[in-house]
């Protein structure tokens, strides 16, 4: 019986039984402005996808949120790394990793689980609300910083807030709210239960077992009428560079 076992810098992934378990480590932000990186998780999804013998996928969060000071410092690296066609590398990068993100999960064959735990970044929940279940421990807190920072929502968490909440909710959630609880989250329904961060893996497997006996094309063709065309995602990933562009200016005007 096949199995994988892979390790680097960023991400963690093992076989546990029938399922994989993707562990996120400090600094995963990467994943999506760092080429090399990115492609070295979508292999991974790949390689998942391809062992018959493993039903599904807990993907786990650790404490890998940075802080506002870095994640300010990414808005400020777009602007510095402007071309002169108006074009900026590092939001190119970033939208283009989220498209390909978006389309993998949403036609994976495999159902897909999130474990959060520590403190999570807008944009690691605002993928996750494409995942098929949410879970999250005691010690989870949601980070919302970037108006209190003057940008713009992040592009995917304000999407899917949009999506999950409405748009009345998610607004007022977006100004009010720096960072909410699991306790929070789970009363908004954008998480499905708690777990404690001892049981956080075995939780999500749980969960996947349940899924497992569930058919590929059920799986797909659900995220696919759920969620919207990835034209719509990607218009909303415009507005939201155009947007964090005009704040930087602003701020240093």
């Amino acid at each position: 019986m096949a199995s994988i076992e892979i390790e680097n810098d960023f991400f963690q992934c093992r076989q546990e039984n029938d399922c994989a378990l993707i562990t996120t480590k400090e600094g995963a932000k990467g994943i999506f402005t760092t080429v090399g990186l990115k492609e070295e998780m979508i292999s991974t999804l790949k390689a998942i996808e391809d062992l018959p013998d493993i039903k599904g996928i807990a993907l786990i969060y650790s404490s890998q949120y940075q802080g506002d000071a870095e994640y300010k410092l990414f808005f400020h690296k777009v602007l510095e790394e402007r071309s002169v066609d108006g074009q900026d590398r590092a939001s190119m990068r970033f939208r283009a990793a989220i498209i390909q993100f978006y389309k993998i999960i949403i036609n994976y064959p495999k159902p897909i689980v999130v474990g959060m735990n520590g403190n999570i970044g807008p944009d690691s929940l605002g993928l996750s609300l494409v995942c098929d279940v949410r879970i999250a421990t005691e010690k989870a807190n949601f980070m919302n910083p970037n108006i209190h920072m003057g940008f713009p929502p992040s592009a995917l968490l304000s999407f899917f807030l949009v999506q999950s909440l409405g748009s009345v909710k998610a607004t007022e959630l977006m100004l009010t709210k720096t960072k909410f609880s699991p306790h929070e989250a789970l009363d908004l329904g954008l998480i499905t239960q708690l777990a404690s961060e001892e049981d956080i893996e075995n939780t999500c497997i749980g969960k996947l077992k349940e899924l497992s006996d569930l058919s590929s094309h059920a799986i797909i063709e659900t995220r696919n009428l759920f969620h919207p065309d990835v034209i719509v995602i990607e218009k909303h990933l415009d507005e939201f560079s155009k947007s964090s562009i005009r704040s930087l200016y602003k701020m240093q005007s």
